[in-house]
């Protein structure tokens, strides 16, 4: 389906069509190992499980192994963490029991947003390497290996307020990576990551 040819821009738009029901949609991840879906990759096959196994009993797996003293955090406890601290970031206002946290009204002078967003976490399956263009397999081993981050994505398209336009950002994120990634030895590469949503206002 997807060749290793294709720029950047247009094997986004190949994601967002792979994605279906497999994970939240984001322009450069899909599919969610939180959500145990099998998740198809960027050529229809499903999640590598034996070649993340491998990986991890090799090169990267003593890595690990070396820098874990502890028992793997339960996924979910990491989860809340992660929303937790992202809602005392940008001072959102979550309601128990909703999967999906929402960033405070912007229409409330208090809340101090131009632009409404959403957020909640992922663990990605597959992404597009920054440094290379190319499609890239997340690692993720539930529930010992789960390399979860937090998205943030705009709900509209108009600022709140003032006159201009959402514009959607993104933060570069490290992920371990098949194939191995050129960042460092122990195969990471970076994956942008929706981040947030800035008000460009419009030329008076």
């Amino acid at each position: 389906m997807c060749k290793t040819s294709l720029s950047l821009y247009i094997y986004a738009a190949i994601v967002c069509y792979v994605v279906g029901e497999c994970g939240p949609r984001l322009k450069y991840t899909w599919g969610d190992a939180l959500q145990g879906s099998e998740c198809p990759g960027p050529d229809g096959a499903p999640y590598p499980r034996h070649l993340v196994n491998r990986a991890l009993k090799t090169g990267l797996g003593a890595s690990m192994r070396q820098g874990r003293a502890a028992r793997t955090l339960d996924p979910q406890i990491m989860r809340r963490a992660l929303l937790d601290a992202h809602a005392g970031y940008s001072e959102g206002v979550m309601k128990p029991g909703n999967r999906t946290a929402r960033a405070s009204n912007p229409d409330t002078c208090g809340g101090g947003r131009l632009c409404r967003t959403r957020y909640n976490t992922t663990a990605p399956m597959y992404g597009v390497s920054l440094t290379s263009g190319q499609p890239v397999t997340i690692v993720q081993k539930f529930p010992d290996l789960l390399q979860q981050v937090v998205f943030e994505v705009c709900e509209s398209t108009e600022c709140s307020l003032v006159r201009g336009t959402c514009t959607q950002t993104y933060v570069p994120y490290l992920f371990l990576v098949l194939p191995l990634g050129p960042v460092t030895l122990t195969g990471q590469d970076y994956v942008l990551v929706e981040s947030g949503c800035v008000c460009r206002q419009d030329a008076l």
